[in-house]
């Protein structure tokens, strides 16, 4: 660029400036505008770029994978694996330079500022090297401290050790207790670390079946994988070699390996689901048509205003400007006005953003903080400049084109006329068409979470109030931990205000329910499933969450002590596929390998576990039988469930002082939190097609007050030859609703389209609903016939006689 250009430009800037300090309002509404839309499409992007575009923080991220085990014919695509299939694929595999497991696991953390259950995973001692992670300070585990007695040593996360150690330099090689016994911390993991899931603290896995026997069982498969693969080797090669080798298996062990695959994923497909990815390009598809609207609200903005500095065009042109100097001056002013629009919308995304994530739902484990970096701040640049390049350019284009008509005196007014009515219609109808596709797509949404909140759950959450509890297997066991419950429910039931009390081993809705395979006794029937959805319960568990008991008996204390005796409830459904037109009580089936056959005693209502899929088989078994350590306390109170937590918490710690007593929290915040993120995606959406519905009104509105000032002359020559106030009225609204009507019709073929984008994310409706696409056209015509109708009102005022003396 020569210096002569460049002085140009600055000369064009300066006089951009004054021109925008002379027309203020203008300037403040039409930078808002571009703010707005910029601000949030940046804010979106903000989290595509976190999610989708950013790399994951491992070297060589895409040549980790995530495997599984996979029976599809079982309904089970992506399966934990069994530690002898495990060993064996280390031992003989080639595609990985190394295989490493991990074991979800909890703990109670009794060192530090006071009691905290921390989520921890087990872990092999080549995990965290396949990741290509050190840790910030320490060291990683070793190869022997996998053995039983060199285990006692641990890994914590940077986030733990500032909140329970006040980031004390000193901590590494000091001992913390963990479920009552003593680990000591060989390292600290980098901020931010918390792999395989939001993990706090890792110790060493053990897989040695002679310490734990059920280790060397095939079909207990309860162990994450993961493998880093060998360079030049893709996720494809690496599926064929280990499907080759889960044939092998299958072969050799058919009673445990019988149907079971191998499925493996990348670790950007395994931590983004696709649900997640859908979600997120939807939502900002969304914000992209709500810019589109914005822009051509600028549009519409910028053609008013060229039309008031006609006169200066004009005689800029008659003084011998060319066409190209004059488009680059007013291009000059536009840009500068969408660059303060996208610096403005810039500062918008920073509090959007932080308001986003602090209303993402907790169990989004996907979404990682998103950050404005430098992929935001070019996305920003270059949508403001191309915001103010697109929509400013045509504008200009029209300014030049009506300056030529008046230099050369060729068609008046009515030449002008056409030229603004075509541009102005084309806004409208731009306008319209993208508001309607916002509109079904949020209805949609709206729809679809207004069905999830009419399902069935199956049991009463009003005034029940829940809190976990997980007891140290190092002064619990067997009987102990089936004593501890029933001592703290009879503790519980002496609080004034609680009702009743109970225990379970995972809440309904928790969407992790424990399968269980399950043998019937004498035939079963063809096609009928080999597991159910299991939990052990306390006595009065079905009381206290309002789950109808249809036929036999519930539980009573004793159930479970006798362990040659086991007695079962099963679910409505259960009853009904197992033993169909049978009385299903005195049936007899086994539940998982080892334990005997159990006589089914009751039978009550169906729950639902998950809130999107039909509802599985179930059944219940006494507390008592197997004494678990993690369980769920419920209770049933008289008033508001929350007002309870404080003396719950105080009863259970009576008991035992330095048990952590965590997640407490009410039914309904549990059934909230599994609707969070459809409730979320949809009011995003309604949030984006409101703002585009109001913007799509106000450009409507500022299009036909424009018009009705543009003609208020005609139309006063009009009245005064006899025109009544209903003839202009309806003149006006049929000119300002013949775009709007265009603008639907084209938009119910965008809708087709853009829906594709939330069909997968909609439950109990399709994504072209006719209910939706009936009211949201309407809606948007009765908009628009609102933002016609006063302009068209304000056309029957004008004074007919003013119109007169100006002519």
């Amino acid at each position: 660029m020569n210096t002569q250009r460049l002085e140009e430009l600055l000369r064009d800037a300066r006089y951009a400036l004054r021109q925008l300090c002379r027309s203020p309002l203008f300037a403040i509404t039409l930078i808002g505008l571009l703010a707005v839309g910029i601000g949030a499409n940046t804010t979106v992007f903000s989290i595509v770029n976190s999610v989708l575009i950013e790399p994951l923080p491992y070297k060589a991220p895409e040549r980790l994978v995530r495997i599984w085990e996979s029976n599809p014919k079982r309904g089970l695509l992506e399966f934990s694996v069994s530690v002898p299939n495990f060993h064996d694929w280390q031992a003989q595999q080639s595609a990985f330079e190394s295989l490493s497991a991990a074991e979800m696991a909890t703990f109670n953390l009794t060192s530090g500022n006071g009691p905290e259950r921390v989520a921890a995973a087990a872990i092999t001692s080549n995990l965290i090297p396949t990741l290509s992670v050190s840790p910030y300070m320490g060291r990683n585990f070793l190869p022997e401290e996998e053995q039983s007695g060199r285990n006692r040593v641990a890994l914590i996360s940077y986030g733990l050790w500032q909140r329970q150690f006040g980031g004390d330099p000193l901590l590494l090689n000091k001992t913390i207790e963990l479920n009552r016994e003593n680990y000591t911390i060989v390292g600290i993991m980098p901020a931010g670390f918390q792999f395989p899931a939001t993990r706090d603290l890792w110790v060493p896995l053990i897989l040695d079946p002679t310490r734990e026997p059920w280790r060397a069982d095939r079909t207990n498969r309860n162990l994450w994988i993961f493998g880093r693969l060998r360079a030049g080797k893709t996720v494809e090669q690496a599926s064929a070699e280990m499907g080759a080798l889960a044939t092998h298996l299958e072969q050799l062990y058919p009673q445990s390996n019988e149907g079971w695959g191998v499925r493996l994923r990348t670790f950007k497909d395994w931590l983004v689901p696709a649900t997640a990815k859908r979600a997120i390009l939807a939502l900002f598809a969304a914000v992209g048509l709500m810019l589109f609207i914005v822009c051509a609200n600028v549009a519409g903005l910028l053609l008013v205003r060229a039309k008031s500095r006609l006169n200066e065009l004009t005689l800029r042109v008659a003084l011998g400007a060319s066409s190209k100097r004059i488009v680059q001056q007013l291009a000059v002013e536009t840009m500068i006005m969408a660059i303060l629009g996208g610096g403005l919308g810039l500062v918008l995304a920073f509090a959007g953003t932080k308001l986003i994530m602090s209303e993402v739902p907790r169990n989004a484990a996907f979404l990682t903080q998103p950050k404005i970096d430098g992929h935001v701040l070019v996305f920003t640049l270059l949508t403001a400049l191309a915001t103010g390049f697109i929509f400013g350019l045509a504008p200009a284009k029209w300014a030049i084109k009506l300056s030529l008509v008046e230099k050369l005196n060729q068609g008046g007014r009515n030449s002008r006329s056409q030229i603004t009515k075509g541009l102005a219609n084309s806004l409208v109808v731009t306008e319209v068409s993208l508001a309607l596709m916002l509109l079904v797509s949020s209805g949609l949404m709206l729809r679809s979470f207004v069905n999830l909140q009419k399902v069935q759950l199956g049991f009463v959450p009003e005034n029940v109030l829940t809190t976990q509890i997980s007891l140290p297997a190092s002064t619990y066991a067997g009987a102990q931990r089936a004593n501890f419950y029933s001592e703290a429910i009879l503790q519980l039931q002496t609080v004034p205000g609680i009702m009743d009390a109970a225990a379970v081993t995972q809440l309904p809705l928790s969407e992790n329910a424990w399968a269980m395979d399950i043998t019937l006794d004498g035939a079963s029937a063809n096609g009928t499933p080999s597991s159910a959805d299991a939990a052990a319960i306390t006595s009065d568990y079905f009381k206290v969450l309002g789950i109808p008991l249809l036929q036999g008996r519930e539980f009573t204390d004793d159930d479970g002590d006798n362990k040659d005796m086991l007695s079962l409830i099963v679910s409505e459904s259960f009853a009904r596929f197992y033993w169909p037109n049978q009385n299903p009580i005195g049936k007899r089936f086994r539940p998982g390998k080892t334990n005997p056959f159990g006589t089914v005693v009751g039978v009550v209502g169906d729950v639902r576990n998950k809130l999107q899929e039909e509802i599985r088989p179930a059944f219940y078994f006494p507390h008592r039988y197997i004494g678990t350590p993690a369980m769920v306390v419920l209770v049933r109170t008289a008033a508001q469930p929350e007002n309870f937590a404080k003396e719950v918490r105080a009863r259970i710690r009576s008991i035992d002082p330095g048990l952590p007593i965590y997640n407490t929290r009410t039914m309904r915040e549990v059934i909230s939190n599994v609707n969070a993120q459809p409730r979320f995606e949809a009011e995003l959406l309604t949030l984006f097609s409101t703002i585009a519905l109001i913007l799509a009104a106000i450009g409507i509105y500022g299009q036909m007050a424009y018009m009705v000032a543009q003609r208020s002359r005609d139309i006063g020559i009009m009245m005064a030859l006899g025109a009544n106030a209903r003839g202009i009225r309806n003149m006006v609204l049929k000119q300002g609703m013949k775009p709007v009507v265009i603008g639907v019709i084209l938009g119910l073929f965008g809708c087709f389209m853009i829906t594709r984008l939330v069909k997968n994310l909609l439950f109990g409706i399709s994504a072209s609903d006719p209910f939706t696409f009936v009211t949201a056209a309407p809606l948007l015509t009765t908009v628009a016939f609102v933002a016609c109708y006063l302009p068209a009102l304000k056309a029957t005022r004008v004074d007919p006689s003013t119109s007169l003396r100006t002519e």
